[in-house]
């Protein structure tokens, strides 16, 4: 019987070569396009839509384009708290457990991350898949980024954060609010065909100087030199870091960073495409990001050989010394290097870049001003005319207003908004909540939660994408009790350093050299936004509620910036793993308090 079919088959076959070859693509597009979504897979019962079960396409082009966190925020609100983004793929939202399973339990990392690795694919805290092997990694190194250690007094890390931010007060001073040195040098972006402040080469035709004093300067290229010195002295001794916000005229491996980190796409989830999509202007910063590195980890092994035991300089080791003494030598220690000081100095210029805006806007008025209250209750008036500097960790780290303006900054301008991939080690169970049915998703699969809809959980943080600090402090008639119950739910939801054991390493650093530099700039100056760089946007106040009122969302997408024109489409937020300011500048001008 089954010989018989066959030498049918064979027959038809070759009588009929073209009806055959029609045939058989219309059973595999039926089995690819029909039978398999919606009776094979694993994934058929999750909620999600058909084109993005049937094909990786949709999640790879969205990522490309810069769509991909819109695009996925907006299928949980149509579909609900578990939904189908690839083939192979689920995203979950909404409930705490999700973010409890995948992140505190910790699921293992999707492949995502190797593509991390630096210096010829070598392996590094942030890009080790194995939960074992990061372990390992991270006692290696986590002592050094405990607060007790950052903050003792016998750390160099204390004098070197003083330091630096000491330089960056004095840039302000000098660049903006007397004027003294204009800061040109520190407005490269010429490869955004957004950004305005490399047309000041053409004499500063944008940018009036006329009043000498209070000058607009690009805050957010003066905060990546900052967090780039403050993280190659943490990483490679306090004396081999860099040295940017002395020396404008080396910033431009800063924008060398950014060229590269606009290949995210690429690197992560089309590696092998990379040297294909990348330009000659991109080749050319990569090389030059290298270059650099290999300069500066040289010059830090020469001076790793000459330290002195006894010398009081060297209280505490650097990761790189730290690294080398646990076995890790050459590229495989520059591995772990390159990792902390390309995001690290790149996430903190994100975020203060974007503080310092929103303090900076019409409708924030009232914020900026009970922050400079809180400064100067706390530490009194100045006792100079040009600027004093704070440098009490602890009592920085205290204060409430400032801690409150930093956490609703970091959750409403978190600097990875992007999906975290971890991969199922087992049937994992969820809900769908629409239908209230249970549904399993197989071992094997990636499974995911975005930061940017985990903290616009509309249930824990009424009115999501406002900027309201006030949603940290204790409400007026809200008991202690209350108040302590709806602190403990809201960083629940908040992950802007990732969750559970791998959650960010600096992240200690990282806070306090924020808290640190916004602190001394609000104690010193105010600031607004530079009216030669955009068309403000009015205080409108725009209703909140019923009695609060908040400044208009800030948006993610570049599409959305409209005409490119105001404070507020100028700061749209890039849509991608890693965010930052739609134009790669933000122009504000300082004044003295």
């Amino acid at each position: 019987m089954l010989a018989d079919i066959l030498i049918g088959v064979s027959i038809f076959i070759s009588e009929s070569p073209k009806t055959s070859i029609a045939i058989a693509l219309a059973c595999a597009g039926a089995y690819y396009l029909a039978i398999y979504p919606f009776f094979i897979s694993p994934l058929r019962s999750i909620p999600g839509p058909y084109l993005f079960r049937i094909s990786k396409f949709r999640a790879l082009n969205g990522q490309r384009t810069n769509r991909w966190i819109n695009t996925v925020y907006d299928l949980h609100k149509k579909y609900g708290n578990v939904v189908v983004i690839s083939p192979e793929e689920v995203s979950v939202n909404g409930d705490f457990k999700y973010v409890q399973d995948i992140y505190v339990r910790n699921f293992p990392k999707s492949k995502f991350y190797e593509n991390f690795r630096n210096h010829g694919f070598r392996d590094n805290i942030f890009a080790s898949l194995e939960n074992d092997r990061h372990l390992k990694y991270k006692k290696i190194l986590m002592p050094l980024y405990q607060k007790s250690t950052l903050y003792s007094t016998s750390n160099s890390t204390r004098s070197m954060l003083r330091e630096k931010v000491s330089q960056l007060v004095d840039q302000v001073y000098i660049s903006s609010v007397t004027g003294e040195k204009p800061d040109y040098i520190n407005a490269k972006s010429e490869h955004n065909e957004f950004g305005k402040g490399h047309l000041l080469k053409d004499d500063g035709a944008w940018l009036d100087t006329s009043s000498k004093t209070n000058l607009g300067i690009d805050v957010y290229s003066l905060f990546a030199s900052l967090a780039m010195d403050v993280v190659s002295a943490f990483e490679l001794g306090t004396e081999n870091g860099t040295d940017l916000l002395l020396h404008p005229e080396d910033r431009h491996i800063i924008v060398s960073h950014r060229l590269q980190a606009g290949m995210g796409f690429w690197t992560t989830l089309m590696p092998r495409w990379w040297d294909w999509a990348a330009t000659k202007e991109i080749l050319e910063a990569s090389a030059t990001v290298e270059s650099w590195q290999m300069e500066l980890y040289a010059n830090a092994e020469k001076a790793e050989t000459k330290r002195s035991d006894d010398d009081e300089k060297y209280t505490n080791l650097c990761s790189l010394a730290t690294l080398k003494k646990n076995g890790f030598f050459g590229k495989d220690a520059y591995s772990f290097l390159s990792d902390n000081i390309f995001a690290g100095h790149e996430t903190t210029a994100i975020q203060l870049a974007y503080l310092t805006y929103e303090l900076s806007r019409p409708s924030n008025a009232h914020i900026q001003a009970r922050l400079v209250k809180e400064l100067k209750d706390t530490f009194g008036e100045k006792s100079g005319d040009s600027y004093d500097i704070i440098d009490d960790l602890e009592t920085v780290e205290s204060l409430k207003f400032l801690d409150a303006i930093f956490q609703e900054n970091s959750r409403i301008h978190t600097s990875i908004p992007g999906s975290e991939p971890r991969v199922t080690s087992k049937a994992y169970p969820v809900v769908d909540e629409k239908k209230g049915t249970s549904l399993v998703i197989p071992e094997g699969t990636v499974i995911s939660c975005q930061p940017y809809a985990v903290h616009r959980q509309e249930s824990v943080f009424p009115n999501p994408n406002c900027f309201i600090p006030e949603r940290w402090l204790q409400f007026e008639q809200e008991s202690d009790f209350d108040y302590k119950q709806r602190m403990i739910a809201q960083q629940k939801y908040m992950m802007p350093f990732g969750k559970g054991i791998r959650m960010c390493l600096g992240m200690n650093l990282a806070v306090i050299e924020m808290k640190l530099a916004i602190a001394n700039l609000y104690y010193n100056f105010h600031s607004e936004i530079s009216p030669d760089w955009c068309t403000i946007t009015p205080a409108n106040g725009s209703k909140v509620g019923d009695k609060d009122t908040a400044a208009n969302p800030i948006e993610v997408g570049g599409w959305k910036a409209g005409a490119n024109a105001t404070d507020e489409e100028k700061m749209c937020m890039v849509d991608s793993y890693t965010t930052r300011p739609l134009n790669d500048e933000v122009w504000l001008r300082w004044f003295k308090n």
